[in-house]
């Protein structure tokens, strides 16, 4: 729960079968476990500002650019499923045409972002093209509405 005190998310995950992350902790997280979904191993981060909590993510790894599509999709199916349709979405024809006509060129991973309102935040998924330290990933975030209106 947001706004809720960090010190008990180690035990909450280790109740749901989360092992500590042992590795650099993702950007911005202060806290990080492993455990698996969708079939596939997950980082699961934390994030918290003055003990208590503002953000959690799903960060997956992902084989090459076609598994982070497939990932990316069931993971935009599940939220959508339980918030609604994305309030933004990369992947809508208004987003492409308004790139086209900046004169951008997409790639598959810049329309696969997309925003969803939630009770208590917001929810956003995303694709990360590989980058020097790592491969492709998919990560789903979701932020409490205090932390989005500062």
């Amino acid at each position: 729960d947001f706004d809720a005190s960090c010190d008990g998310i180690a035990a909450l995950e280790a109740a749901q079968g989360s092992t500590p992350f042992d590795g650099k902790l993702p950007s911005g997280y202060q806290l990080a476990f492993r455990n698996r979904d969708l079939d596939r191993e997950v980082v699961i981060g934390y994030s918290c500002k003055d003990g208590k909590l503002f953000r959690g993510a799903y960060i997956f790894d992902a084989r090459d650019g076609d598994d982070a599509t497939q990932v990316y999709a069931a993971l935009k199916r599940r939220v959508t499923k339980e918030h609604g349709a994305p309030y933004y979405d990369f992947a809508s024809a208004e987003y492409r045409n308004k790139m086209k006509e900046l004169g951008a060129t997409l790639s598959r991973a810049d329309t696969q972002v997309a925003f969803w309102h939630t009770k208590n935040g917001e929810a956003d998924a995303s694709v990360a093209e590989p980058s020097k330290d790592r491969g492709w990933r998919v990560s789903l975030s979701y932020t409490a509405k205090s932390a989005i209106e500062e």
